[in-house]
């Protein structure tokens, strides 16, 4: 006869969102089962920059800060365009440098010190919803009252709920890579608008490398691959002296209703990533705080197959700010308004500062919005769509 375990809340997804979920949810008490396929430490396509929203996440969860081993720390930036250099600027803050590797496998341990259970290398066989139950590959069956899932833009947990994640024309897709350039604090970060379409470039310093990569979104027409080693050549590296690697991303296409009954979706699986920013960190470990909280609510009170209620208003916030994204990224990336974002980008401080403001978690998009409402590039805004012409009405379908 089979195994049969029993937890308070189970965790599908080791990333961020998912160990900042059991993390919060052990806080609160809960017994905590985390799931991933894969073994720790392992690869993840990302830029793996910790902005200040991000850090300030990590001491409210987790009540700690990347250690010094895994990061360098800087705050040079700058703007390019299409390799051309529009502006050299510092922040006023420090953003943090990592990898995905390192900063993964640290969530999970600090997850599983505070009493979370891990099972990794472990696929779920079968969901079965009316039993609050999953039946893993061997065999085992571990009941829940509610289900986390945190397992990524394909998420399995969202295709069983849905029928399919997301659709992979109007999420992202990204390349990446790691070229041999190790970096030093105050090394500077660079953003690319000009060198795809609907989409950007990026440089970021590590302690062993420079991490270089490209998103847009996926149904633009356009050669991402090529766009990709165009890119890398401007930043005066070979492309056929590295590896590249292609992951689907998030980029605007976030689910409006992340979950159903006692089954929730967080982060990446419910399209929690900033599609100017490309802020995906912070609101996975926020969405995962979040959903940890309504669980214990709703456990609580004896009612798990009310936490999709007690989750959505906590984070409607990020949902109301991803909504604006999806407007105001048409004046970076609209053909019509191009030519005035690019010279912003070299001459507007104000730019800076909203930006600034916005990855530091002081303001959200609406009151940058508000802010600058009298200003010509906002008052476009309303009369742009959220979407390349070509998807437009697929979107609107």
């Amino acid at each position: 006869m089979s195994e049969t375990t029993s937890f308070d809340l189970v965790v599908l997804g080791a990333g961020p969102a998912g160990s900042a979920a059991a993390k919060r949810a052990r806080t609160l008490g809960l017994s905590v089962l985390m799931i991933d396929k894969a073994i720790f430490p392992r690869p993840k396509l990302c830029g793996a920059g910790i902005t200040p929203r991000s850090q300030k996440a990590l001491v409210d969860i987790f009540g700690a800060n990347v250690p010094n081993a895994y990061h360098i720390a800087s705050r040079k930036m700058g703007f390019r365009w299409d390799g051309e250099d529009l502006a050299a600027f510092e922040g006023p803050y420090d953003f943090i440098y990592t990898y995905r590797t390192d900063f993964d496998h640290w969530l999970l341990r600090e997850a599983e010190a505070a009493g979370a259970e891990v099972r990794q290398g472990t696929r779920v066989e079968t969901i079965l919803d009316q039993d609050d139950t999953l039946v893993l590959a061997d065999g085992t069956r571990v009941t829940y009252k509610v289900l986390v899932g945190a397992d990524g833009v394909a998420s399995p947990l969202a295709k069983h709920l849905f029928g399919k994640a997301f659709d992979t024309d109007t999420i992202g897709f990204a390349y990446e890579t790691e070229v041999p350039a190790p970096c030093s604090d105050q090394a500077e970060m660079t953003i690319d608008f000009g060198v795809v379409r609907w989409g950007y470039g990026w440089n970021f310093p590590k302690s062993r490398s420079r991490t270089i990569g490209v998103v847009s979104i996926r149904g633009v027409d356009q050669d991402l691959r090529a766009a990709m080693d165009g890119y890398l050549r401007n930043e005066g590296f070979d492309p056929s002296s590295v590896t590249i690697k292609g992951a689907h991303i998030p980029f605007g296409d976030y689910r409006e209703t992340p979950g159903r009954g006692n089954v929730l979706l967080v982060g990446d699986a419910a399209g929690f990533v900033d599609a100017i920013t490309g802020e995906g960190i912070a609101l996975a470990l926020e969405s995962g705080a979040h959903a940890a909280e309504a669980a214990a609510q709703v456990i609580a009170e004896g009612r798990p197959q009310r936490a999709d209620r007690a989750y959505y208003p906590k984070v409607k916030h990020i949902q109301a700010d991803l909504e604006k994204v999806k407007k105001m990224r048409a004046i970076a990336y609209g053909s019509a308004t191009r030519g005035m974002f690019k010279e912003k980008l070299r001459t507007s401080t104000r730019l800076r500062e909203a930006l600034f403001e916005v990855v530091s978690g002081q303001s959200s998009y609406a009151d940058i919005e508000k802010r600058m409402a009298k200003h010509a590039m906002v008052k476009m805004v309303s009369k742009l769509g959220s979407w390349p012409q070509a998807l437009s009405r697929k979107v609107r379908g």
